[in-house]
């Protein structure tokens, strides 16, 4: 049942992040700083979280001094860095092309598992992350020479994308196994959005005069594509191993191709269909062989509850 709380939780993460890559293009297209996107959506989303635990739970905001790098690496590489890498590739190509990129991020967290023997590989573990590969690949069209096209500048960012996703997961999943998920959650946030005021003041957000519409669209994207997803994220990794969630993550491509279909009225082909149906039968086939999550005898700091 907690491996299945896990999974529920990756696939709603999921779910807000393919709906937001629809939202974010859309502002992409209006020629919107990519930096502006996706700074204010950690600086709104910090904002909001340090109100609420300032002033009702601040037990979530203790941690040991001797982590505190560690939840700046987090942070800046791991939320920050992929953010931005995965938006500047969407940018120079399309989202299907950043999407794509940054959902080969499987193999190498299954790679990294080998190699410092974190994690047992198994063949139903193996045969998962090549289906949702393909499957990504189904579904977002990259079989079409025209979706897949790419700056050489993009491409290269596509690929600090996919070492940031993964560096994303395997940082998350041991912070977690000594803090509760909205400590880790809030800290990993917090120095992200610190990163982008020393990169980007203030000053030079208000030389671009957003207008309020376009401040409703970055509130809204902040909540639909940091706030949500990441808490889920993050909350996921306490039940199940980093391969296994990034996996299930690959479900995003899917819910972003449904929701431009819905939203922008794009046409699904047969082939986005079938992708899509790999994808959802990988994170089916993950549940043949289950891994324990962190043993409850780890030490948490903070509230344990808060999670």
């Amino acid at each position: 049942m907690r491996h299945l709380k896990g999974y529920i939780m990756i696939m709603g993460a999921a779910l807000f992040w393919g709906i937001s890559a629809t939202a974010a293009k859309s502002l992409l297209n209006r020629q919107l700083n990519t930096i502006l996107i996706v700074q204010s959506r950690v600086t709104i989303t910090f904002l909001l979280m340090f109100l609420y635990f300032a002033i009702f739970q601040r037990s979530v905001l203790q941690i040991m001094l001797a982590d505190l790098w560690r939840f700046a690496l987090l942070g800046i590489v791991g939320i920050a860095g992929s953010n931005y890498t995965y938006y500047f590739t969407i940018k120079e190509s399309s989202v299907a092309t950043g999407i794509l990129i940054q959902y080969t991020a499987p193999l190498l967290v299954m790679g990294y598992a080998v190699f410092t023997r974190e994690e047992e590989v198994t063949l139903v573990k193996l045969c998962a992350a090549v289906l949702s590969l393909v499957g990504c690949f189904l579904a977002v069209g990259a079989y079409d020479s025209g979706v897949m096209k790419i700056t050489p500048i993009g491409l290269v960012s596509g690929a600090g994308s996919v070492l940031c996703f993964t560096f994303l997961n395997i940082s998350s999943h041991r912070l977690l196994a000594r803090y509760n998920m909205w400590t880790v959650t809030f800290y990993a946030i917090a120095f992200a959005s610190l990163f982008w005021l020393v990169i980007n003041p203030p000053w030079k957000v208000v030389a671009e005069s957003p207008s309020f519409e376009i401040w409703y669209s970055l509130l809204f994207l902040a909540i639909v594509s940091v706030l949500i997803p990441h808490s889920l994220y993050f909350s996921g990794l306490k039940y199940i191993v980093p391969s296994r969630a990034v996996i299930t993550s690959t479900l995003e491509p899917v819910v972003a191709i449904v929701s431009a279909s819905f939203f922008l009225g794009e046409y699904l082909f047969l082939t986005q269909v079938i992708g899509a149906t790999l994808v959802i039968v990988a994170i089916v086939l993950l549940q043949l062989r289950r891994e324990p999550p962190f043993p409850d005898t780890l030490v948490k700091v903070g509230n344990a509850d808060a999670a």
